[in-house]
């Protein structure tokens, strides 16, 4: 299977069950996600009672991957299109707990914490070296859930309600973590995948931001 490409898949649409009248018929809808607005240039529609929106909006709103593979005409949201089912094994979760207890000790400015996890040689563009007291952001951690997987690596996205910052209130980020004999070598935040939101709801009566 060729490597799937990330396209416009404006033509692509997820349905949401929607009770609908006359006026919501003639009505454009609005899409949020985690109580922001999301724009998309192709408009939502309501058809027989049901809302019809393009997939990307939704997926970008949330945050998540979205890939396109033309040969077997798949949409893999937030997955790997080379997933196979022996890999969803004891190491992933063991990596994943890991890095959980990692952001858990960061979140806490736990220096000792973080450090009983890591390997001699670990490096990190997270933070600098004067950790816990140093210069970094100073934002707290709201939300974490793994999103994908490779041989001795792991993605993480993360969702931190930051406070030093005037100008967003959170911040949506991707950091990729690696493995070595069981701790963890090295935290690194994925280029270009941060994203700035006026606020995010984790459930229903927990939300942060404006």
């Amino acid at each position: 299977m060729k490597s799937p490409m990330k396209v416009g898949l404006a033509g692509l649409v997820l349905t949401v069950v929607f009770s609908a009248g006359a006026y919501a018929a003639t009505a454009v809808p609005k899409i949020f996600v985690n109580s922001n607005q999301v724009k998309t240039s192709t408009q939502p529609k309501i058809i027989d009672g049901s809302v019809y929106v393009p997939i990307r909006a939704i997926s970008e709103g949330l945050g998540v991957d979205i890939q396109w593979d033309n040969k077997s005409k798949t949409v893999y949201v937030e997955s790997d299109p080379n997933f196979k089912l022996e890999d969803s094994s004891v190491q992933y979760v063991s990596e994943r707990n890991l890095a959980y207890k990692w952001i858990m000790a960061y979140d806490e400015r736990n220096h000792q914490g973080v450090l009983d996890l890591v390997t001699s040689n670990f490096t990190t563009d997270i933070y600098n070296e004067s950790f816990p007291t140093g210069t970094y952001n100073m934002g707290s951690i709201v939300d974490i859930k793994a999103v994908a997987r490779e041989t001795n690596g792991l993605t993480v996205r993360i969702v931190q309600r930051v406070t030093a910052e005037d100008d967003y209130k959170v911040k949506v980020e991707k950091w990729n973590f690696t493995f070595e004999e069981g701790k963890i070598k090295s935290v690194k935040a994925v280029p270009n995948s941060a994203k700035y939101l006026d606020r995010y709801t984790v459930f229903p009566g927990a939300s942060f931001g404006i």
